[in-house]
């Protein structure tokens, strides 16, 4: 079996440097040799995680051996209940396996009754806690629009779509382009992805 591992930040990888360097320590100790990272907020599309998916599959059937994936976190990978359960089912039929640290340091069985019953009572209550932030974001929001303290966002990326797509029109790699503008890969990706589908649209 080989070991993989998954790491994930929602912000600009030099702010949060204490996290992933947390992270891939972790995934190191627990034997992982090939490590794909990803900066992502938790309700985005994660293109590293789903590349990395599908090339943990072609691995194993290309190998005949399972691919073990080791993420520290749950909530680091699936960005919900319902796409937590989709990909451990569907990546098991493939070979595919995950253990998540948070849960146990043994790759997870979707097959066995009393694993999948913890793994989803774990998820549920990883989506409860985000909705209840959810929740309490948006309360807090509104008091401070009352208040007139509320300024909103800072300016994320898609600030920079303009120059990401002359950048990319001029043959520029995604991480180039990253580079250039001081934004995040992902971020790169989710507006090439969006332009992409709003020309053929």
């Amino acid at each position: 079996m080989e070991n993989w591992g998954y790491a994930r930040v929602s912000t600009n990888a030099d702010k949060q440097a204490a996290t992933w360097n947390n992270q891939s320590d972790l995934l190191t100790q627990a034997g992982a040799t090939n490590i794909f990272k990803e900066e992502s907020s938790a309700g985005h599309h994660r293109p590293v995680f789903e590349d990395m998916i599908e090339q943990a599959m072609d691995r194993a059937e290309q190998t005949g051996k399972s691919v073990n994936i080791h993420i520290t976190k749950m909530d680091r990978a699936f960005r919900d209940i319902e796409h937590a359960i989709k990909t451990v089912k569907r990546s098991h039929k493939h070979g595919v396996r995950f253990t998540l640290h948070d849960i146990a340091k043994t790759p997870l069985d979707p097959t066995d009754a009393a694993q999948s019953l913890h793994f989803h009572v774990l998820a549920a209550i990883g989506q409860f806690e985000k909705d209840r932030f959810a929740e309490r974001r948006t309360i807090g929001i509104a008091k401070a629009k009352k208040e007139g303290k509320y300024k909103g966002r800072a300016p994320t990326a898609r600030a920079k779509t303009a120059d990401v797509l002359a950048l990319h029109a001029r043959s520029f790699k995604a991480p180039e382009i990253a580079t250039q503008l001081g934004i995040g890969v992902a971020s790169v990706y989710r507006i090439l992805a969006d332009h992409k589908a709003a020309q053929s649209a």
